[in-house]
């Protein structure tokens, strides 16, 4: 050992440097490796988590400044749907709804050849009723009826309009139109169990 320490003693300045470089290299390893590593890692995970929980805060603060916002913004969507629903007809107002259609068509002027309402179609949170029809007048008459059903306190939309030429008078052109007219309501909790786009068993209403 001491032959060792002498032989150490005896060495040039930059051996003995290099040593002491190296032996302190080896014991900061060491006290890394087996100390101070586990403890940096586990700060770097409460900072990490500090971070996260900064920004959950900050995020909480933001959705409890707009909260006021969001509670107003809410009530103006309820009133909205409040006022379209009311446009909506409820189960038993459809068939004096369509009843009402079928007049308007009669009174302004129009042959009514078929008025036929289809199945219900499930549209998620409301049901779609559509009916056929098929009219025989003047693009007048057909003008007014499209008129006045637009003028309904109910939504009823025309679409798929066909119109043909059946005889050109020498006043006024006559015309045969084929179009769908549909009306729409409201479904409760129980009835959107069904499938979306699942036709709604039901009748089938004659011509009125």
């Amino acid at each position: 050992m001491y032959a060792v320490i002498e032989n150490f003693l005896e060495r040039p300045t930059s051996h003995k440097i290099g040593f002491w470089i190296l032996s302190l290299a080896f014991i900061s390893f060491l006290f890394w490796q087996y100390f101070f590593k586990g403890v940096w890692e586990e700060l770097e995970q409460l900072q990490d988590r500090v971070e996260k929980l900064n920004v959950q805060i900050q995020e909480q603060q933001r959705i409890a400044r707009d909260l006021p916002k969001f509670r107003e913004e809410t009530a103006v969507l309820d009133k909205k749907l409040t006022a379209v629903l009311r446009e909506l007809p409820d189960q038993k107002e459809i068939e004096g709804l369509l009843k009402s259609v079928s007049i308007l068509a009669v009174d302004a002027g129009l042959e009514v050849l078929k008025f036929t309402p289809q199945r219900e179609i499930n549209r998620g949170f409301y049901a779609e009723i559509p009916v056929e029809i098929e009219l025989r007048g003047t693009f007048h008459q057909l003008g007014v009826f499209f008129d006045e059903v637009g003028h309904l306190a109910r939504i009823v939309n025309i679409r798929n309009i066909i119109i043909t030429i059946e005889m050109e008078g020498a006043r006024e052109v006559l015309i045969r139109a084929k179009c769908t007219a549909a009306t729409f309501r409201y479904l409760e909790e129980s009835e959107r169990m069904d499938l979306k786009g699942t036709p709604q068993k039901g009748r089938r209403r004659g011509r009125k």
